[in-house]
């Protein structure tokens, strides 16, 4: 009896991943536009196994689940009507799959981020004649990045690019990576908004600087919530400082590429499409606007199949795109860059004695 128990488990768990892969839509039974059939029991399974991956529960008042049921439904049809395209990137089931576009769009609400900009301009990567760059950078192979974050329903994305750029600096100058605090800053950084209407990076590196440093992850945790701030002094928790920050000139895109060659890069971004709430692979070329809603930060760059594109690290745990990461189209037409990626972007210094 236990063998028969253990048996159908696996092909339980087997048949949940297949279901669940971006891959497997295009292994069922296809209309001639080859987007998948699928049954309503098929998608009733595949929306009870979802809710199971992350912990969904809905109430019963008002009809939640009958809702929630049909947004994920609408998103599913969505996803196999983009995935029968065989476009350069391709959709799946993330964490935001029974939502609707306005509801994912309300989740981060927050001040434009092009209009919160100090001016802190500076030429120190603008490329210069002679200057080679690498053709690829990727600064996880480097031990600059530390593990994908999840910043859950705080508005906090600006604290995580900050801190990410920060890690990286560190990282780079010192030969030591050491996770920081991103609650740190969503409790004091007062002259930011905590979880409530987002961020600036450049205010965030500010504060770095004028509290002598950042605390460690692990002696002031993530709450996702803002609270009271209590900075602790630890001897055994290292506290990063920085000495400066500097924002790349914007709509360059060269002179960023110059910059991420050099060090991870805080960058604002707009995310506000479905193609967005739903990406899992491949090289993300859009639709998006300019209106910067969302910060990240890059780690990299390079090329495939004849396209350009940047590595960005973005803050919503592994669930979303490649593993948290996303390949977001680089020398795009306009200058702002693809979804506004060259408009504002930051990086903190860091000397060696510091």
């Amino acid at each position: 009896m236990g063998i028969v128990r253990l048996v159908c488990m696996i092909i339980f768990s087997l048949l949940i991943s297949f279901l669940l892969s971006p891959s497997s839509a295009m292994d069922l039974p296809v209309t001639t536009s080859g987007i998948p059939r699928r049954s309503n029991e098929e998608v009733g399974f595949i929306f009870q196994t979802w809710m199971s991956k992350h912990g969904k529960t809905y109430t019963n008042a008002l009809g939640d689940r009958e809702r929630r049921f049909q947004n994920f439904k609408d998103n599913l049809r969505f996803i196999d009507q983009h995935n029968a395209k065989n476009l350069s990137y391709r959709l799946g089931l993330t964490q935001f799959a029974d939502l609707t576009v306005q509801e994912y769009q309300d989740l981060f609400p927050g001040r434009p981020i092009q209009k919160q900009r100090p001016l802190r301009i500076s030429r120190r990567y603008v490329p210069l004649a002679g200057d080679q760059l690498p053709e690829s950078v990727d600064w996880r192979q480097q031990g600059a990045v530390s593990e994908i974050k999840d910043q859950g329903n705080c508005n906090s994305c600006w604290a995580f690019s900050a801190v990410a750029a920060v890690e990286g600096i560190n990282k780079i100058v010192t030969g030591e990576l050491i996770s920081l605090s991103e609650q740190e800053l969503v409790d004091c950084n007062v002259d930011n908004h905590g979880c409530n209407g987002g961020g600036l990076m450049d205010k965030a590196f500010q504060f770095l600087i004028n509290n002598n440093g950042l605390d460690s992850e692990l002696d002031y945790p993530y709450q996702a919530v803002q609270g009271y701030c209590s900075r602790k002094q630890s001897t055994s928790n290292k506290i990063i400082t920085i000495n400066s920050y500097e924002d790349v000139p914007a709509n360059d895109e060269i002179s960023l590429q110059k910059a991420v060659a050099h060090q991870p890069v805080s960058v604002g971004v707009d995310k506000k499409s479905q193609e967005f709430m739903l990406y899992k692979s491949g090289i993300f070329t859009g639709p998006c606007g300019t209106d910067l809603d969302h910060a990240v930060v890059i780690v990299g760059y390079g090329s495939e199949n004849g396209q350009d594109y940047w590595i960005v690290r973005n803050s919503w745990g592994t669930v979303w795109g490649e593993a948290g990461y996303a390949k977001i189209a680089r020398n795009f037409v306009n200058p702002t860059g693809l979804c506004g990626i060259a408009m504002v972007a930051s990086y903190p210094i860091k000397s060696p004695t510091s």
